[in-house]
């Protein structure tokens, strides 16, 4: 199989290039297609070198290493293969046109009138490939940014990705002091309780990050009810829960945060099948100052600057290239689209983040005002636990019950409790 001249390179010619940014433009910004938030929350950066070393600067904190794609294991805890050095490797997305296919373009050449319908057919995979690479794009931005930890495809090793690591402080990551999906949780106290630890590092958020599952729990939560009744100077047992709408006002209105929500999916194809993943990690809120989060770093392709003898390419945009070429015995036409791009999060000490599953609970075998107390699925003395959190300067009386203790753990952001782990020796 030899690489040829496009089979219909007359309409390449004439309306190759128009036809790719003009189907990036629908693609990015019109009513009937996706809108893409890498492009509203994250800024262009150029990158001369495009290796993990350069990328990483004094406001960005990336490490990265090599796992299984298709694990199901969460993606923070998947093994790793091994550490992931030198180039970034590039997103690249490919569409052929078999023999059958090509000699139905055919009798539709032949026929008269028929130059538009053409014309669609043969540029139907520039489209496939820019919504392709951008839907890729658009997916490591909001894992990477609901978590902190994204991955993508790595196109040389069929099976295993690049799982990119933005090292967000664990001073800035919490948990529940109760699951929200618990009749115990108050999540409005998780939330001041996230802002007055932003505020004690001299941090603003102002943007509260969820999914429709968080807004469902945050609606339905009793505390958040009776708040949004009194504001109403609602009197009554049987009160009402807020809709999107009622509850974004109310979160501006009583904690200052604009509220955004993300619902998100996409569509994966292996050996024929699709599959579906949502791009929210689950149970996630996190906090902003603003909608920038970031950089989309990017590069310039060996082929822009090293173009193939017979291919004919465009550039839609700054960083996807793509191209078109034929090919002999048999006959095809083959479309890929290439870019060298990451989304990378900037200035990752503004940012917070709160597991809202995230939260111990009073084991039910526990038997109140004994020696013993299980945390974190492990036996301990309650007086050692109490002892080291003092350790700790928090401030834990001798008397404190069960429930207050597991209380007082679940306040911790991640950094104090990996500090009261290893006290306890766990």
């Amino acid at each position: 199989m030899a690489t040829t001249i496009s089979n219909f390179k007359d309409l390449i010619k004439k309306f190759f290039t128009g036809v790719a940014k003009k189907e990036y433009d629908k693609i990015n910004g019109s009513k009937d297609e996706p809108k893409y938030l890498h492009d509203q929350m994250l800024t262009p950066e150029y990158s001369v070198d495009m290796t993990y070393s350069s990328i990483s600067g004094n406001f960005t904190r990336v490490t990265a290493d090599v796992v299984s794609f298709d694990s199901p294991v969460p993606l923070k805890s998947r093994g790793s293969i091994k550490s992931a050095t030198g180039d970034i490797p590039k997103i690249g997305i490919g569409y052929t046109l078999n023999e059958k296919q090509m000699n139905t373009l055919r009798i539709l050449r032949n026929m008269k009138g028929r130059a538009t319908e053409l014309a669609k057919k043969v540029f139907k995979d520039t489209n496939a490939c820019i919504f392709g690479i951008k839907e890729t794009i658009e997916e490591a931005h909001l894992i990477g940014f609901s978590s902190g930890v994204t991955i993508i495809p790595d196109t040389t090793n069929v099976g295993t990705g690049i799982r990119i690591n933005y090292n967000i402080p664990e001073s800035n990551q919490f948990g529940g002091v109760a699951k929200w999906d618990s009749t115990d949780a108050k999540p409005i106290d998780d939330i001041k309780r996230v802002l007055s630890e932003a505020k004690d590092k001299g941090e603003y958020p102002d943007t509260i990050w969820m999914d429709s599952y968080g807004v469902d729990r945050l609606a339905t939560n009793q505390q958040v009810k009776e708040m949004y009744a009194f504001g109403l100077n609602f009197t009554g047992s049987n009160i009402p829960s807020p809709d999107e709408e009622q509850l974004t006002r109310f979160l501006k209105k009583r904690l200052k945060l604009n509220l955004r929500v993300i619902d998100r999916s996409f569509i994966h194809e292996k050996d024929g099948k699709r599959t579906v993943s949502q791009g929210w990690t689950p149970n996630m809120v996190v906090f902003t100052t603003g909608e920038k989060v970031g950089s989309l770093v990017y590069s310039t392709l060996a082929e822009v600057e090293f173009p193939q003898e017979g291919v004919a390419y465009a550039k839609p945009n700054e960083y996807i290239l793509i191209s078109k070429s034929g090919t002999t015995n048999p006959v095809s036409e083959n479309t890929t689209g290439q870019a060298l791009a990451i989304p990378v999060l900037q200035n990752v000490d503004s940012i917070f983040y709160l597991d809202t599953n995230e939260a111990q609970e009073v084991d039910s075998g526990e038997t109140e005002g004994d020696l013993n107390i299980t945390i974190w699925e492990t036996l301990l003395v309650k007086a050692t636990v109490i002892a080291k959190l003092n350790e700790m300067e928090i401030n834990t009386t001798s008397t404190i019950t069960d429930a207050g203790l597991i209380t007082k753990i679940n306040k911790l952001n991640d950094e104090d409790e990996a500090t009261l782990k290893g006290l306890l020796g766990l």
